[in-house]
């Protein structure tokens, strides 16, 4: 037996019964003082989950009201159409949907009315909701663009006549917004601004095409016809040539088959 294992019996034989070593009282002393020591001198402040919900609130900038609001802004058709009365929140909406896209070096988007007067309201309530949005997000007041940090572009312009489209022959656009779209008398516009609705497959960007809308106006019946009349709102269905009623199709091979819309809301 070795010398330090002797050593310890004799210890724990010689010790009385009922006796408590001294030295394990002494390190449990130690021990609560050091707790003490730490209750004592909180180094960071309690976060309860209060206090965080209501940090993460103040960082919201938008949120859509529930219904048609937040069904526009969520819908995956290709083309939808938000209707209703005025006041509804259509036309915030309509600046908030391509925000998403603004992070996206690829995106290269266009949001038009009919006229440039009725351009400013929008191009006023952009200003209040991109720089928040997008920090460091800029304005080029002469060419109405938004252009963010990342490349990503916002181009607000206006589509008069019918001949006004010449001005975006030959270009690209991911995303393309109408807001009023019974103030065009004839459904050519749109029609003809499907085909410059297009990316490359390497973008990683959908192709949309959205529109706000009033009752009335003058292309008030195309409109209805077009997007009311095929089926009843919320609901997808394909999208027709409104003289026609034939089902548009992309050109044959195409990797897409049709177009869809969606009538999110609409009052008459």
């Amino acid at each position: 037996m070795s010398k330090d294992v002797r050593t310890q019996l004799q210890s724990k034989i010689s010790m009385p019964k009922g006796t408590k070593r001294q030295q394990k009282r002494r390190r449990s002393s130690k021990k609560k003082e050091l707790v003490q020591d730490v209750e004592l001198k909180p180094t960071t402040p309690i976060s309860t989950p209060d206090t965080e919900v209501e940090q993460v609130q103040r960082e919201i900038i938008f949120e859509p009201n529930p219904g048609p609001q937040t069904d526009f802004l969520a819908s995956t058709e290709q083309e939808v159409l938000y209707g209703g009365s005025a006041g509804g929140g259509k036309s915030y909406a309509m600046i908030a949907d391509p925000v998403r896209y603004l992070n996206n070096p690829n995106a290269r988007m266009l949001l038009v009315r009919r006229s440039t007067e009725e351009l400013r309201e929008l191009i006023s309530v952009s200003k209040q909701l991109y720089p928040k949005a997008i920090p460091g997000i800029k304005f080029m007041e002469r060419d109405k663009t938004w252009v963010a940090p990342s490349g990503a572009t916002l181009w607000m312009s206006y589509l008069d006549r019918d001949d006004d489209v010449m001005r975006y022959q030959g270009q690209a656009f991911n995303w393309i917004g109408f807001d009023e779209l019974t103030q065009w008398p004839t459904p050519y516009p749109w029609n003809y601004m499907r085909s410059r609705l297009r990316t490359t497959k390497a973008s990683g960007l959908p192709l949309y095409m959205r529109a706000t809308s009033n009752p009335g106006g003058p292309g008030h019946q195309w409109v209805k016809k077009t997007f009311i009349d095929p089926d009843t709102p919320n609901k997808s269905f394909w999208a027709t040539d409104s003289d026609t009623g034939e089902v548009i199709s992309w050109p044959k091979g195409h990797t897409k088959e049709v177009n869809r819309y969606l009538n999110v809301v609409y009052t008459c």
